[in-house]
């Protein structure tokens, strides 16, 4: 679903409800439209997008109530658009449908084995990332990606802000990405974050073994309603990133991140782990130049 937003699954996860409602099946509905039913089944699952023509003769023949009409044709338009502010980032397209999917999630899981997660990072220590991910990103694209997480991380304030559980590795607080500066001022910063409501940090310790079996990042993302809008999951790696739709497997990275939520320290604990690898470091003689 490499090229799917939000808006577009939005749509597809309306259509699938307004033609259940009348009891009949993606063939039936497209031999009527003189579309195939794999047509319908990508409409469905928001992998294509209807053309206008289509979604007026679509819900005519599902005999929608004219006040919805209106409602999904601007949502066809709204995902034909997309979302216009995270067009001069230059962001690839493996990552722009996380960071679509990302603006409507009301709850997002993260477990991270190695680096900070993203929502999480300073731009420094962001930049730093960026900068030695050469392979996979090209060095003038660099600042437009550090900016474009900066911009993400809006989210987690505001108006009903993103709830976010990170699960981070012990191994996360040892690697001082960026140099020992730049990474007292991400532990500074990680700090601070856990202040909020809205968002929770658990370390799981060095010493744990029971999380061996999960050997990558990976995200779940919770949405408002989830019976039409059915949970997500992401995660990356050296080629870039996937969005995973299929309800099993997202079921599965759901598990496994209750999993290592349970062997993880608790709150105020990982907050003292947090504490404890920050002191650390300033007796390392950090500099702050």
């Amino acid at each position: 679903m490499a090229g799917t937003s939000a808006q577009l699954r939005r749509l597809g996860a309306e259509l699938r409800r307004l033609r259940e409602a009348t009891g009949r099946t993606q063939g039936d509905v497209g031999a009527a439209l003189g579309r195939t039913h794999a047509t319908l089944v990508n409409w469905e699952r928001g992998k294509s997008k209807p053309s206008k023509s289509d979604l007026v003769c679509l819900l005519a023949e599902l005999r929608a109530p004219a006040e919805l009409r209106k409602g999904l044709e601007q949502l066809r338009e709204d995902a034909t658009r997309g979302p216009s502010q995270w067009a001069t980032y230059g962001l690839p397209g493996w990552l722009r449908p996380l960071v679509s999917f990302e603006e409507d999630a009301v709850r997002i899981e993260t477990f991270e084995p190695v680096l900070v997660p993203g929502l999480l990072q300073t731009e420094e220590y962001a930049r730093a990332i960026h900068a030695g991910g050469r392979r996979k990103v090209a060095p003038e694209h660099v600042e437009k990606w550090v900016a474009a997480r900066m911009q993400r991380q809006q989210r987690l304030s505001g108006v009903a802000p993103v709830v976010l559980h990170a699960v981070i590795s012990e191994a996360v607080l040892r690697l001082e990405v960026g140099g020992r500066a730049v990474f007292v001022r991400q532990l500074e910063s990680l700090l601070d974050a856990v202040a909020a409501d809205n968002i929770t940090v658990q370390v799981v310790a060095e010493a744990e073994d029971g999380y061996s079996d999960v050997a990558s990042n990976f995200t779940v993302l919770h949405f408002d309603e989830p019976e039409n809008d059915p949970p997500l999951g992401y995660f990356d790696g050296p080629l870039g990133g996937n969005m995973i739709s299929d309800e099993g497997d997202v079921a599965r990275l759901a598990r496994m991140f209750d999993d290592v939520r349970q062997l993880a320290l608790s709150e105020a604990d990982s907050s003292e782990a947090l504490t404890a690898a920050l002191k650390e470091l300033r007796k390392k003689g950090a500099t702050y130049a």
